[in-house]
Parts: structure tokens; sequence; C-alpha cells
């Protein structure tokens, strides 16, 4: 028998710690290093609408991805006779597409393909609230929707949808595969730049922030998801933001990516001062709880396409150590993928791929996977890299 009249007691005591507990993670009165506001900025954002060049015309266009429009830029060369194949881009964690994805569109269109670059719903030009949501499983629904649209339209015959690549960076290096693994054989291509293949890459962090950042990050996220499940149920609290990026060296900063001083000094090189949507350096933190089970690499088995791989050797988000142990377990025969490796950090590598000798193999590779032949649009351009493209060896389609 037991003492009822103790029971409860007990029972009200443990109650009250969790809901202590709760409490104390919903309001998390230890940490400065957050805050519930973001300002979404719609007001017009120079040199990021249309352009007309002597090589392409760049378009704004808007695609449905469950109920909110991406927003995107479509590059098309100039001097086709037919509409051309289309690599669809998008960026990783927390950036968008007018952080440095443009000046990579400006190679690859000039180089005779049709260029698709698209931000996620809640980044950029695109709507949803709340804004610089980070969601593996959001993003994935937005790569589907946007290939989904080009393979059923075209782009109103502006672009072949039979021919469609895929070109990712970071945490979209890892959204590409999983695309790619989706479409199976309407991929002709895959572009992997320093991508997020596995949990193991959060691990890496892990060392690096030390377990007390860890911690402090952990309970972050649980806090705002706790606040949107709450919200499910009626009662409205403002979601949790953190930093994204913050400085390795700062003890005290509380960030999703820890970056080496000559990465932060990287940060703004390629963007313009004022980014669309009021871009801020901060992601809700929910992310780092659905980041631990978001594993790229468990697709593997399912993607026929091409994939040139791009890694640094001095990146500690996304180690080359963790992408080449991924593809060696994948079962892809070798000359299915490309791995072309460069002596940077992982910012440093988004940073200078677009110069010629990391650029022309990447080029040459998707010309030959695409179908683009000599007489095409881009050919000559694509050609004056021959030299710095013979590095590498292609798989053949």
């Amino acid at each position: 028998m037991y003492n009822k009249e103790g029971l409860l007691p007990a029972l009200g005591l443990r109650l009250s710690l969790v809901v202590g507990a709760l409490a104390l993670l919903l309001a998390l009165p230890w940490e400065k290093h957050i805050d519930t506001h973001f300002h979404w900025d719609r007001s017009p954002v120079p040199n990021t609408g249309e352009q007309d060049t002597a090589s392409f015309t760049r378009s704004v266009l808007h695609i449905n991805s469950h109920g909110t429009p991406l927003e995107a830029w479509l590059y098309l060369p100039k001097h086709t006779t037919s509409p051309p194949p289309v690599l669809v881009m998008g960026h990783g964690m927390g950036a968008q597409k007018d952080i440095g994805l443009f000046m990579y569109a400006e190679k690859f269109v000039e180089a005779g393909m049709a260029v698709l670059a698209f931000d996620y719903r809640g980044f950029g030009g695109s709507g949803g609230l709340p804004r610089h949501w980070v969601s593996p499983k959001r993003h994935i629904q937005d790569w589907h929707a946007v290939v989904d649209h080009v393979q059923a339209t075209g782009l109103g015959g502006q672009v072949d949808g039979s021919r469609i690549a895929l070109w990712g960076v970071s945490y979209a290096g890892g959204h590409v595969l999983v695309t790619a693994a989706t479409f199976g054989s309407n991929i002709s291509a895959v572009i992997a730049n320093e991508p997020y293949v596995s949990p193991a890459a959060v691990l890496s962090t892990t060392g690096v922030r030390g377990v007390g950042r860890t911690l402090r990050l952990l309970a972050v996220g649980i806090s705002d998801e706790l606040r949107r499940l709450l919200g499910h149920v009626g009662l409205t609290l403002p979601p949790i933001y953190l930093s994204l990026v913050a400085p390795i060296t700062d003890p005290k900063a509380l960030a999703l990516l820890p970056l080496q001083e000559s990465e932060m000094k990287l940060r703004s090189v390629h963007a313009p001062p004022k980014r669309q949507g009021g871009w801020q350096n901060k992601v809700l933190a929910r992310v780092v709880l659905e980041a631990l089970g978001y594993n790229p690499s468990r697709h593997f088995s399912k993607i026929t396409a091409p994939i040139f791989f791009r890694v640094a050797s001095l990146d500690h988000l996304c180690p080359p150590s963790v992408v080449l142990n991924a593809v060696r377990k994948s079962g892809w025969p070798e000359q299915q993928y490309v791995i072309q490796e460069r002596n940077v950090t992982h910012l440093e590598a988004h940073s200078t791929g677009v110069r010629e000798g990391d650029i022309k193999p990447v080029i040459a590779f998707l010309r030959q996977h695409l179908g683009l032949g000599e007489g095409d649009a881009g050919a000559a351009a694509a050609g004056q890299g021959a030299e710095e493209a013979a590095e590498v060896q292609f798989p053949s389609s």
C-alpha cells in the first residue's frame, strides 16, 4: 500500500519543478545574447530588379511554395536559338540571393545556360513569416516547389525544363543532394559547394564552440520551439532569434556558426550595404533542434545525377573529412562524382569560388552534362578556361 497523503505533495513538487523549468526555458533570464524582434523591411532595394546587359537579361519571378511567393531572379543568355538548360541556385544557412549568388549567376549565364536563383520563404524578396526561419524541411519544400515549377512550365517556354542542374552552397549543398535524390533522372547535374551532408558536421562545431556554449544553444533552441508549439494552442509568444555568425574568439558570443576572424571580414564583401527584406545577422533559434536530425547523406543512394563537390580543407563548419567519408559510404561509382579541394576556409571558398581557376571546371562540368555544345551561346567563354578545367576528370553522362 502507498501513502496517498505523501503522494500528492510529491506530485505537486514534481509538477512545480517541471512548470518552473519550462518557465525558465521560455524566459531564459540568464541569456543576454538573444532577442525577439525582427523588422521586415519591404522597401525597394537598389540593384535587385531587372537587368539588361550585352550578354544576358535578368528578370524577377515569383513561384508559389505552400501558399507563399518565392522571389527568384531569372538570368537568360542572349544570342540563343532555342530555350537553354537551366541551373537552379539557392544559398546556404541564413543567407539569400543578394548575398553573393549574383556573382556566380553572371558567370554561369555568360557560359550559355539560364540561371534561376531564389530566396527561401522568410528571406530576401520572398514572403513568409516569421522571418529568417532556417528549416531543412521548409527549405527542401521550397527547392521542390521551384524544380516542379520549372519542369512543368519551362518558365513560359524561356528555358528547357528537361535539362535542369542544381547548385547549392553550405546548408544548400545538402539541400541540392536531397532534391536530386527526389527528382532522380530529371536532374542532369549537381554542384555541391562546401556541403553540409550529415550531423557529424554539427559535432565538429561543438568542438569549436565548447560544451558550455553548445548547451546554451540547445536551451535557446528548446525555448523557441516551445514558443512555437504554444502558438498552436492559442498562447502567442514572440519567437527567439540568435546570431547567425559570431567570432570564434569571443567567449561570450552565442551564434549558430562560429567563424574565424578572416571569415568575419569576408561577410560583407559580396553583399550590398542594404539587402532585401532588411536582412539581419540572426535566425530563429529553433533550427538548433531540427538541424540535429537533418542528414542528407541518407539520400545518397537515390541520386543518379553526376555531382561536382567543392570542399575546403580549412573548413570547420562543413569539414571535408565528413563530406569525403559520406561519399565513400555512398556506393556511387567513381565516375559519378568529382571532388575539387582548395586550401581555404568555409567562407573563403565561397568568396574565391568565382575565380577563373575555380569556376571554369564547374562551368565545363555543367556544359557537358546539360548538353551545351560548341555552337551554343557561351561556348567561346567556356573554352577560355580549358587549361584550368583540365585538372578535373569529369564523369561521363
